[in-house]
């Protein structure tokens, strides 16, 4: 029996099953086509959306910018709008106030004489106000406060009407503004702008400041700041001072509300902006300004 034993385990290596030797039979490790077909297939759309977002994240970066260049823009002529109406402010023979811008968009030669000065000029701003003395009677002061608002004239710079401000005279100047779709709101619109201050004529090759020119647009290059243009809007003010201090509202004539338009290729050719689309502003400034 000992004998049988061992000759059971002392069996030829011929007469073991197949797969127990040296693996040679075994499956080796690996990967098969279609393992690798699918890899390649989650491999490329995971590519491609990646890729799609590239012209989102473009479209959104140039977004940023042209923001960010017509917000300096926006500052930049408000600054020249507070300085101007406070240290160029003149009278018209009529008796009505203007005052004389000074910025980058600005074309006309600004004269060194006062009285040199002239309405068809783009430097030349008159502003609306409402006849001397005129009052405004209503149940309560924010009624008589909204008549005198609607009643008043908008004027829009650059000046396209003929005659330009009127002749000097806010009185035979055009409303630049239309009717409000809703009466009873306080709110304005502004007719199709039909001019702009286009930007980049006096600042230096390099972007530095030329004459004239004010020290926030130097930062922007000269080929990038002649996209932009800009027009202004002026109204008077909603809580402008109250010469009677009762129910019945007479404007001082001393507070107004400005809006800055800052446009992008802005069409100067008249026939194509006469037929197209009211060209919309890529940033918009609204403030109040005292004289």
């Amino acid at each position: 029996m000992s004998g049988r034993s061992i000759e059971h385990q002392s069996q030829p290596r011929d007469s073991l099953p197949r797969a127990s030797r040296g693996g040679s039979g075994l499956r080796r490790a690996g990967f098969t086509l279609l393992e690798i077909l699918i890899a390649t297939a989650i491999l490329t759309i995971g590519l491609v959306s990646i890729v799609a977002l590239f012209p989102a994240a473009i479209y959104v970066g140039r977004q940023v910018i042209e923001t960010s260049n017509a917000v300096v823009i926006g500052q930049s002529v408000a600054e020249a709008v507070r300085d101007s109406m406070r240290n160029r402010k003149r009278y018209t023979k009529s008796g009505d106030i203007y005052f004389v811008l000074e910025h980058d968009g600005v074309k006309s030669r600004i004269p060194g004489d006062p009285f040199q000065e002239r309405p068809t000029d783009d430097y030349y701003i008159l502003l609306p106000q409402h006849p001397l003395g005129r009052k405004f009677g209503g149940g309560t002061e924010f009624q008589s406060r909204f008549k005198s608002l609607q009643s008043a004239k908008t004027f829009v710079y650059p000046e396209t009407d003929t005659p330009a401000n009127g002749g000097g005279n806010a009185d035979n100047a055009r409303n630049d503004a239309m009717a409000p779709e809703d009466p009873d709101r306080w709110s304005w619109r502004l007719r199709p702008i039909r001019g702009v201050y286009a930007l980049g004529g006096k600042i230096a090759p390099g972007g530095s400041a030329g004459p004239g020119s004010f020290g926030e647009l130097a930062d922007i290059k000269e080929e990038i700041l002649q996209q932009y243009s800009f027009a202004l809007a002026i109204i008077p003010s909603f809580f402008d001072g109250d010469l009677l201090g009762t129910d019945d509202f007479a404007p001082a004539g001393q507070l107004y509300h400005v809006k800055v338009m800052v446009f992008r290729n802005f069409p100067q050719d008249r026939e194509v902006l006469e037929n197209t689309e009211p060209q919309q502003p890529v940033y918009e400034l609204d403030f109040e300004v005292r004289l």
